[in-house]
């Protein structure tokens, strides 16, 4: 690149930046000529997008979030650095915003800056970097300048032949407005009729714009406004979330579902703020909104805003400004964020009304996608952090899978989030599509009867008049609504016994389960992951017992013989019910009905998932079939430790999305090493992206893993044992090899337990001592001394590649070890199979090659728990990973081959 950077418009030294300006929108008739002008504005939001960051002709934005990211990212470490852009602008560009804002803080002579600013002008649509983009992350892109304390000003004409471009369009271009208003000294140039159309048109979109009184917050209004909002009150918590919204406006629908009381209550509220003129409400009855006034954006940053930064209350004398700015944000100090829940976390025993999908982080995805066992149950034992809205749900789609995500914690609020997520509108417009739904046929099940859809399927919502695909999907989207419509009601009600409980969670299984079949009939592929975040802390055996006979009774809904539905040819009690359903014919060689897609269970469960899968089993195995059920029943699977399959699906997933290749070595580690594919993705997100395509390598794999908390490396440890686990992480950070009394004070272990246990790291080959102390055994990141293995793979022995290592030898010494130390039996005299089996394989040590076997030996070499010592405590022998599930009448034909879950080569 031979233009320096600012003389293409990434000017660094951040001139139109104007010292003692806020951020907000001012209306104003007459441009301002300092900092950046847009003048021959764009009537899109992309449009106006590039024109303020196009780094060769744009207006000059892009130099202002440079340094913004800059500033932002000072004296941070790289991972300090990841984890703060991560917060503050999360999952946008797909995860991948994160890498490219990183890139920016490169010398502009580094080729990834130039790519990274290009990128930034590309985001709102199309595929930058390969991603799908929206308007979404433009407004996440802007916000490291509004955490910064840089405010340029930004002049923006409003485009000619505004009034005739569509109105979904104008919101667009509204709400980029209103969100650069929150990091930027926005002048908005119109006319005073221009402004009057805007308030009248555009009131819901741009903040203040119809606020066109000069009455600020005099002593007198300050002194009422005090006399009713008091701290933490709902007063309070109804002004800071309409000031937190770009626009400064708000639904009175929204604000009935952030608080558990009646609706009247909240009116009452609103009333309250009105009266003291800090809101304004408009609109029709049916669609009631409410705006901040110029006094309540003034009181909210002086009393409300303040006492967040500083912890106590911030008044000051005199008359406020009286200006017609609107100043949503103070640049500076910033917020300090509450440890404690906000006021209305209080009611999360009760489902709100409001219920949101969103789309799944990257993470999340990557993790449930590989996690996934076809028509089986995984159970994994991950710290799941609970969302603010535990009635939001998460959804995904990646080329024919789609994830739907609920957070758990009883079945009514289980079943609600999965089925409005299965419903979301994203679902249609995507997965569900017209084309799709020709294509396999579903179309022509709707106009020629009732016998797949209605009488096997049991797909509900879908009446004779219904033969089309805009029929159909309007009666699911209207089925969603109505669930809806029953959530609110149940959250307005007094208390939990007002008989809503149970039709709101009838209805959303059935709605779901319609759904699920729907899919199948599309070949979907559903993942659905249940976060259960509280499960070691709050669940009594109760609440476990009730949930887990709704995933029961909810997976044999989802679950099909054919075409027919398992649960009503099965379970259901409804005997006129049973009558509308068509007979199946069994096949005696396979009586087995087969859940449809799978389900991942993902929580503290304090390293007890084999008694999750035992509840599994019993819930499942307890479901009583009526006296005429067929011949056929549910089988299925339930599995509690990862396998190399499903850390190589998580891994390759995730370094995509970083142009990275997966390797076997690499699988091999991060198999052993991180306790389950979600530690696998939250391991690799701290990657930097822009790697060409190559393989990943050893240094790289050492990085990500020494990312990770002690507590989520190695399976199979009780947790009073940390010693290994602090010792794999402190060899994982070392940068060099360290002496054992180093090694004690950084792992902050005692000597002996050091000793005792970093001899078994040893003995598998996972360390080794040297002249200079002792290192893990995979590359250093260091290119120059001693220690210089970046561009050298060093691997442990058993993963390396069996070509130019005696891995079999190796293999067949750590089968030995974790046979007799940690076997399910007595120690054994020779060399076998480390687990009982149908029949055993070959002595290792007669092999050419140990590549086939490493599956069956990892666990081996990665589960050693204890020492000899510990060989007789039956704590130590090593759980099944796996636990059959079944459902149904007994049955006299067993099928020959059990479900499986077949290995990866990574």
């Amino acid at each position: 690149m031979s233009k320096p950077a600012d003389s293409v418009g990434i000017d660094t030294a951040s001139s139109g930046t104007t010292p003692g300006v806020d951020a907000g929108i001012t209306y104003s008739q007459t441009p301002d000529l300092d900092g950046i002008v847009v003048r021959d504005t764009e009537p899109t939001a992309t449009g106006l997008w590039t024109q303020l960051v196009d780094p060769w002709d744009g207006a000059g934005l892009a130099g202002e979030l440079v340094t913004a990211v800059r500033d932002l990212l000072a004296d941070r470490t790289a991972v300090e650095a990841r984890e703060l852009l991560d917060d503050v602008v999360g999952e946008a560009l797909d995860g991948a915003l994160v890498d490219v804002l990183c890139s920016l803080t490169r010398d502009w002579t580094d080729r990834w800056f130039w790519k990274a600013v290009s990128t930034l002008a590309q985001l709102g649509s199309g595929r930058p970097m390969g991603f799908r983009s929206d308007l979404e992350d433009i407004h996440a892109a802007l916000a490291p300048l509004v955490e910064s304390t840089h405010t340029p000003t930004v002049s923006i004409r409003l485009p000619d032949g505004f009034r005739n471009v569509d109105a979904e369009t104008r919101r667009s271009w509204c709400h980029l407005v209103a969100a650069l208003s929150q990091a930027a000294d926005v002048r908005l140039i119109c006319s005073g009729v221009d402004r009057a159309w805007l308030a009248h048109r555009h009131r819901d979109d741009l903040p203040g714009v119809s606020d066109r009184s000069d009455a600020g917050l005099d002593e007198d209004l300050l002194t009422a406004a005090l006399d009713v909002v008091d701290v933490g009150s709902r007063h309070a918590r109804t002004l800071s979330l309409i000031a937190e919204e770009d626009t400064e406006t708000l639904a009175f629908s929204r604000l009935y579902s952030e608080f558990s009381v009646g609706r009247s209550r909240v009116r009452q509220v609103i009333g309250d703020l009105v009266d003291v003129k800090l809101v304004e409400t408009y609109d029709s009855a049916q669609d009631r909104r409410v705006e901040l006034t110029t006094a309540g954006r003034q009181f909210f940053e002086t009393e409300i805003a303040a006492q967040q930064r500083l912890g106590e209350r911030v008044s000051e004398s005199g008359k406020l400004s009286k200006d017609s700015r609107v100043n949503p944000r103070i640049h500076g100090e910033g917020r300090d964020r509450p440890e404690t829940a906000p006021p209305s976390s209080a009611d999360r025993h009760r489902l709100p009304s409001h219920h949101e999908t969103r789309y799944s982080n990257r993470r999340t995805a990557a993790a449930a996608l590989g996690t996934a066992v076809e028509g089986g149950i995984s159970v994994v034992n991950y710290p799941v952090t609970p969302q603010d809205d535990r009635a939001e749900g998460r959804w995904h789609h990646d080329d024919g899978r789609l994830v739907v995500t609920a957070e758990g914690d009883n079945p009514l609020q289980v079943w609600t989030t999965l089925a409005l997520a299965l419903t979301d509108c994203r679902t249609f417009d995507r997965v569900l599509t017209k084309q799709r739904l020709e294509d396999h046929g579903v179309l022509d099940m709707l106009k020629d009867g009732e016998a797949i859809l209605r009488g096997m399927r049991n797909i509900g919502w879908l009446p004779d008049e219904i033969d089309s695909y805009d029929d159909l999907r309007g009666a699911f989207l209207e089925a969603a609504t109505e669930l809806g419509e029953l959530t609110r009601k149940y959250a307005e009600a007094d208390d939990d016994d007002d008989g809503l409980r149970g039709p709101i969670t009838r209805n959303a299984l059935g709605l779901a389960g319609s759904m699920t079949h729907l899919l199948d009939l599309v070949d979907v592929e559903l993942t659905r992951v249940l976060k259960l975040p509280e499960y070691s802390r709050r669940f009594d055996e109760d609440r476990r017992d009730a949930l887990f006979r709704s995933l029961a009774i909810g997976s044999a809904i989802g679950s099909r013989y054919g075409h027919h539905v398992a649960y009503r040819q099965l379970f259901e009690e409804r005997s006129d019910k049973r009558q509308q359903a068509f007979d199946p014919t069994v096949d005696a060689a396979d009586p087995w009905a087969r859940l449809i897609g799978s389900w991942t269970l993902v929580g503290d469960f304090a390293g007890q998932t084999e008694a999750v899968a035992d509840a599994l089993r019993e819930h499942f195995g307890s479901l009583d079939p009526h006296d005429d059920a067929p011949e056929i029943a549910i089988r299925s699977e339930v599995r509690t430790e990862p396998t190399r399959r499903q850390v190589a699906e998580t891994a390759r997933r995730m370094l995509a999305t970083k142009d990275l290749q997966l390797t076997p070595e690499a699988t091999s580690v991060l198999h052993g090493l991180a306790r389950t594919p979600f530690d696998v993705a939250d391991a690799i997100q701290y990657l930097a992206g822009d790697n060409e395509g190559r393989r990943v390598d050893a240094a790289e794999v050492r990085y990500v893993l020494a990312q990770l908390e002690p507590g989520r490396l190695l399976r199979g440890f009780d947790g009073r044992r940390t010693t290994p686990r602090k010792l794999v992480s402190s060899l994982l950070e070392a940068e060099r090899p360290i002496t054992g009394t180093e090694l004690d004070e950084r792992a902050d272990v005692s000597s002996r337990s050091r000793r005792d246990h970093l001899a078994d790291l040893v003995e598998v080959g996972l360390a080794e001592e040297t002249g200079r102390g002792y290192r893990l055994t995979l590359s250093f990141d260091a290119v120059n001394g001693a220690d210089a293995e970046r561009y050298t793979d060093v691997w442990p022995a058993l993963v390396a590649d069996p070509e130019t290592s005696p891995s079999v030898h190796v293999a067949a010494k750590v089968l030995r070890v974790g046979r007799e130390y940690h076997g399910p039996g007595d120690p054994v005299e020779t060399v076998g199979w480390p687990y009982t089996g149908v029949s055993d394989p070959p002595d290792l040590r007669e092999l050419s090659t140990s590549r086939p076997y490493l599956d069956d030996i990892l666990p081996a070499l990665w589960g050693v728990r204890e020492r000899t010592e510990y060989v007789d405590d039956p704590g130590v022998t090593p759980a099944l990973s796996t636990a059959p599930l079944r459902a149904g009448p007994p049955i006299d034909q067993t099928a020959l081959q059990d479900v499986t879950d077949e290995g990866a080569t990574g």
